[in-house]
């Protein structure tokens, strides 16, 4: 029976080391921008589209360099994509400084806390519970984002389909992240072809 009830709660918060074992980063800073963009649609709706569309923008970047990654081997490619997010970081501080760096700090966390292939994080797992430790960082970050969709002024049933859509999405997001699609390897492949086209 607990075997049974860990499976499904690991269908629903997400395994230890992700659907498809290469870790959780690149859903935790999914969950982390959708988080943010909440937050602004129900405390700050004057800047909140514009926001969205920056960070579908990042978003979007994000994932076609990371698939694409072999084919932009050009430096070119790697100074656009950093051009790019500083125009997106430029607009989002001079529309709203104060969400542009909770938006940072929010994405930051959530990045860092995120188990990666083997389960570590910022977190020291030198504890009889260090095997735990990945399954109760899943269950918070999406805990948290139950919160804040369940406090949003919206119908029950959007909230509903926003946690659905959630559920969905997440399997398929880690399957893209077996496939390239991460921030931290996007951005780091992109600074480590600057670095050797000046050496």
């Amino acid at each position: 029976m607990k075997k049974v009830f860990l499976s499904i709660y690991r269908c629903i918060v997400g395994p230890e080391y992700g659907f498809i074992g290469e870790g959780n980063e690149q859903w935790y800073y999914s969950l982390a921008l959708a988080m943010n963009l909440m937050l602004i649609w129900w405390l700050k709706p004057e800047v909140a589209l514009l926001f969205t569309i920056l960070a579908v923008i990042h978003y979007l970047t994000v994932a076609l360099y990371g698939y694409f990654d072999m084919e932009f081997e050009d430096v070119i490619f790697s100074y656009s994509y950093f051009g790019i997010h500083l125009i997106i970081l430029a607009i989002a501080l001079l529309t709203s400084f104060k969400w542009a760096f909770i938006t940072m700090a929010i994405t930051i966390v959530a990045f860092l806390s995120a188990p990666d292939c083997t389960g570590d994080n910022i977190f020291p797992r030198k504890s009889k519970f260090q095997d735990r430790l990945p399954l109760l960082c899943n269950t918070i970050i999406f805990v948290a984002f139950i919160v804040i969709d369940f406090l949003l002024p919206i119908k029950l049933l959007f909230k509903f389909a926003i946690l659905v859509v959630a559920l969905i999405i997440h399997p398929v997001i880690d399957f893209l992240e077996g496939e390239g699609i991460i921030i931290s390897d996007t951005t780091f492949g992109a600074i480590g072809r600057i670095k050797e086209c000046k050496d």
